[in-house]
């Protein structure tokens, strides 16, 4: 659809009052948002560019939900509200992006709003296999690349930079100007800022439901003992690689000690969530969506939600 039409059906709609009803209609539900990275404002975008959103479209979106939505830490998804008014929504991040940990982090602290970062300590400080292989053009990555990373190559990210090296998929010299992962220094930095929590995102990255019964394993507990012999503020919960589980992946999410695990998949939450549980789902927040298209979706219109 042409963006000009799109924004003007969405102002519509907004103007319309059905925002409004459609949200007093959710007071008694939770959406998880799905955050990557936060880059400065004005700055050239490189990688697969649906992942980095700009400080300003970040900002306005916080000060939206402020006014909209009841934010709440991430712990307080299994507690319910005697007498619920407004819509509750929890924030995370995937990744650990530098961006997420400088940028993002420091405007979540400004306005008092707490966030789970969910982190892979084997990529901290690199460049995310999905950003080389980006479109250097369209800032997207083609189905068939990352069909086949996932399948075939199990979602590892050195399998599949060396897979892209062969065929000179990856442009020398771009990552320098790709976004990276944020170092464990970064992660020292934020740990203790108030609000501020971190979660698993496994070890490697790897697509779960690709691993043998031993590397599945080794994915998921080696971060829970990483992150919590060094931060004081982890928390045992999971965010799926990629968003992708099956009933095995969840099965071994419970025996390794999580008590919740997120999905990237949209939708809504009952106000109280029964723990542990390891299928829920999250509404991602690309960096194309509107500010007005942000608010239908936190209204629960519109696809994804």
């Amino acid at each position: 659809m042409n963006p000009r039409l799109k924004r003007f059906g969405e102002r519509a709609l907004l103007g319309s009052g059905v925002e409004l009803l459609a949200r007093r209609a959710k007071t008694t539900k939770t959406i998880v948002l799905a955050y990557h990275n936060i880059v400065p404002d004005g700055k050239v975008v490189r990688g697969e560019v649906s992942l980095h959103l700009e400080q300003l479209q970040f900002c306005r979106q916080l000060d939206l939900l402020t006014r909209t939505h009841d934010v709440i830490p991430l712990e307080a998804l299994g507690v319910s509200r005697p007498s619920p008014n407004r819509p509750r929504v929890v924030i995370t991040f995937d990744d650990a992006y530098s961006g997420a940990l400088t940028i993002g982090v420091a405007e979540l602290v400004r306005r008092g709003i707490p966030a789970t970062i969910f982190v892979t300590p084997s990529l901290l400080g690199s460049v995310c296999w999905w950003d080389v292989l980006a479109d250097p053009h369209t800032g997207a990555l083609d189905d068939d690349s990352r069909r086949y990373a996932l399948d075939a190559l199990t979602g590892r990210s050195e399998q599949i930079r060396r897979w892209a090296h062969d065929r000179k998929m990856d442009a020398i010299g771009r990552n320098d100007s790709l976004p990276h992962i944020g170092t464990e220094k970064d992660l020292d930095r934020i740990a203790s800022a108030p609000g501020i929590t971190l979660g698993s995102h496994t070890w490697s990255h790897a697509n779960l439901t690709r691993l043998s019964a031993e590397d599945l394993e080794s994915e998921l507990k080696l971060p829970l003992e990483w992150l919590k012999t060094r931060f004081r503020s982890f928390i045992p919960w999971l965010a799926y690689p990629y968003g992708i589980s099956d009933e095995r992946t969840e099965a071994a999410a419970a025996r390794a000690g999580y008590i919740g695990a997120f999905r990237i998949a949209g939708g809504w939450l009952r106000q109280a969530v029964s723990l542990p549980t390891f299928d829920l789902p999250r509404f991602n927040v690309s960096s194309g969506l509107s500010l007005e298209g942000f608010a239908l979706r936190l209204a629960g219109i519109g696809p994804g939600v």
